[in-house]
């Protein structure tokens, strides 16, 4: 049985590689980011920052994932990341574990600005799920 926070990973992939409307927004989904990830949609998503605190007390084991997704786009303005955002949320609304169980879910932090190469928007997607861990 996978861990609660690689199965929410390989979920999350699956989901957003899975959803039309993302894959037309975008290139790829990276854990690890090639070095031409633009591809013609001059956009792709990456996992950012993650981190896991685990409750063990009591009768049922909670973990707490925190999760990040980046969202580049290269064509002007913000009107592309901004899509690529909103695709995202509504392909993650309906994410369930095969293995672990998805207890709760946080509303997602979103935050878009421009990144230092002045060429690039970038778009953060901040994630919070408390999953139980199955035995």
């Amino acid at each position: 049985m996978a861990s609660p926070d690689l199965e929410l990973q390989s979920a999350v992939v699956a989901a957003l590689t899975g959803d039309a409307a993302v894959m037309a927004l975008v290139s790829g989904v990276y854990d690890r980011v090639p070095s031409e990830p633009w591809g013609s949609t001059q956009g792709y998503i990456s996992f950012g920052p993650e981190d896991t605190a685990a409750d063990e007390g009591g009768c049922v084991g909670i973990d707490t994932v925190s999760l990040q997704l980046d969202i580049w786009s290269r064509q002007v303005g913000r009107v592309h990341c901004k899509q690529i955002l909103a695709a995202v949320r509504t392909a993650m609304q309906g994410l369930m574990l095969a293995d672990n169980q998805i207890v709760a879910r946080a509303n997602p932090f979103q935050m878009v600005m421009r990144d230092p190469d002045g060429l690039t928007t970038h778009g953060v997607l901040r994630y919070e799920f408390h999953i139980e861990a199955q035995a």
